[in-house]
């Protein structure tokens, strides 16, 4: 329970870093004006706030943590295409391809968490017992 406290909070660090890297990558190499960066950047900043989410309103947000591995996945094999396809990787692709495994492991396990807690829960609960009939009123 604990260690999935800080995998979330290491979720999280991880994807503002990498928000921060792309966008400076995306700077340096001078494509487009700030609306073309901006497009490249915005859907990846979805992630750090998925991340705060789950990390803050655990139990809340867990519904999302599906919607944040299937992205993941999604992202890994986009990402991992386009190295084979331009036969080039570079520091910065393997660092976030790396990262991306790391942060879907990180997913996985916190997903396997919460199944675990609501299949705890639903143990712990006792089952509800039939209601005696209510006697008709004539």
């Amino acid at each position: 329970m604990k260690i999935t406290k800080l995998i979330k909070g290491g979720l999280f660090i991880y994807e503002c870093i990498r928000v921060v890297l792309i966008a400076f990558v995306l700077y340096l190499q001078g494509i487009g004006g700030l609306s073309v960066k901006v497009i490249y950047t915005a859907p990846c900043a979805l992630y750090p706030l998925m991340a705060l989410f789950i990390m803050i309103g655990a139990n809340r947000y867990k519904v999302y943590v599906p919607l944040f591995i299937a992205g993941k996945c999604i992202g890994v094999f986009m990402l991992l295409g386009w190295s084979i396809i331009t036969r080039q990787v570079t520091m910065i692709e393997s660092f976030i391809l790396s990262g991306d495994f790391f942060s879907l492991a990180a997913a996985l396990m916190i997903n396997r968490d919460f199944r675990k807690q609501t299949e705890f829960n639903e143990q712990k609960q006792p089952a509800e017992l039939p209601s005696s009939p209510e006697p008709e009123d004539k």
